[in-house]
């Protein structure tokens, strides 16, 4: 297989990539993963399903390596082998045990500004069934700015990158072309996207597949940054706060988009930022299935963030995707440092206030993993 034979050429198992990462500790794996994909050999599924598919891996190893070259086309030929589990089903926009559309069932889901618009906004399935406060804030910023928006929204156009990520990339050719179209119809020529993984979808993996899309494709930390410099939007309340930017895996690592935020967060008056590189940026411990799979572990490595921003002397974290922000609240429920969107956060430095329900989020999205999951155990500090 050539992934294997270029992994196994280059690696010169130093062990670096074992150094920043929270979940594997053992050069072995790459062993049992080489005979794995050779079909020279099985592997236990804890050795697919520990990783946070977080990059940090590659960023750390001399020859652009890491682990995770390894670990997806392994969860790929795994599911091929054994088929879907309810975990990696539950985001497959047509399957029975949806976690969004069980969601939807236990809360109201807002509805948005519909029909044609040069700029097309796209909360994902993460900002329009569980951190909607992300595309609240958001909408309320594009009213704001008078931006000519519609929003789309909804598990019927469902991006299909976390399914992908399971190992499962058939969400993505079937609902691919049907964004595609829907987006086009409605005559954007921008298409601003709040999810890392829906960025990614349609950024990357949607061009490489079915080709051009004839829209441009931003990130809201990007869009947001634009309205700022165009004058659209001005912060013009005061926070005083110093703030730790948490940069989410999928967008800083895997798609290279870290600065614009921070360029949003340093025009706001009273707000000094701490960290102003991604330099030692860690994952949250929600990707690549951890959250589900193993819970306690996952807000774990979540609460090694607050000790990151501590450490820094931050009084606010702030984040810029759904799962983050997620991981970050449930972990952070005793703490004292608080924790933002980048929309939200921006909101209020515009003078917009949006309720949050942080304690309702998280009963709620750990019900569905309970009625989506066989055997979901919560986690214990629940």
């Amino acid at each position: 297989m050539e992934v294997v034979e270029k992994h196994r050429s280059n690696c010169t198992e130093c062990g670096q990539c074992l150094e920043v990462c929270s979940r594997y500790n053992d050069l072995g794996l790459l062993d049992r993963l080489y005979g794995y994909l050779e079909g020279r050999a099985e592997i236990d599924s804890d050795s697919l399903l520990r990783c946070l598919t977080c990059g940090l891996c590659k960023d750390a190893c001399p020859e652009r390596l890491g682990i995770k070259m390894l670990i997806s086309p392994a969860r790929q030929k795994w599911v091929s082998e054994n088929g879907l589990t309810d975990r990696q089903t539950m985001v497959d926009p047509e399957a029975e045990n949806n976690l969004f559309r069980k969601i939807a069932e236990l809360d109201e889901t807002p509805e948005y500004k519909e029909g044609s618009g040069s700029v097309v906004y796209f909360p994902g399935c993460a900002g329009t069934y569980i951190n909607k406060i992300m595309a609240k804030a958001a909408i309320e910023l594009l009213e704001k700015a008078a931006v000519d928006y519609t929003v789309l929204s909804g598990v019927e156009y469902c991006c299909g990158a976390v399914s992908a990520g399971a190992g499962d990339p058939g969400p993505i050719h079937r609902n691919g072309p049907r964004n595609i179209e829907e987006i086009r119809k409605r005559k954007a020529k921008i298409l601003i996207t709040a999810c890392p993984g829906c960025f990614k979808a349609f950024k990357d993996i949607y061009p490489r597949i079915f080709g051009e899309l004839h829209f441009q494709v931003l990130h809201v930390s990007q869009y947001l940054e634009l309205l700022i410099r165009e004058g659209k939007l001005t912060p013009e309340t005061t926070l005083k706060h110093r703030v730790f930017y948490h940069d989410p895996c999928h967008l800083t690592r895997g798609m290279g988009v870290y600065r614009e935020a921070r360029s949003v967060l340093e025009h706001i008056q009273g707000t000094e930022l701490a960290n102003e590189t991604p330099e030692n940026s860690a994952c949250c411990g929600f990707g690549g299935g951890v959250r589900v799979n193993y819970p306690s572990e996952s807000l774990a490595v979540a609460s090694d963030r607050y000790r990151a921003a501590e450490k820094l002397g931050c009084d606010t974290i702030i984040t810029n995707c759904g799962g983050c922000m997620q991981n970050l609240i449930e972990a952070g429920k005793d703490e004292k440092i608080m924790v933002f969107d980048l929309t939200e956060y921006l909101s209020l430095a515009c003078g917009i206030e949006i309720k949050r329900e942080d304690s309702r989020m998280v009963e709620f999205v750990n019900k569905a993993y309970s009625l989506c999951i066989s055997s979901y155990g919560r986690p214990e500090d629940l």
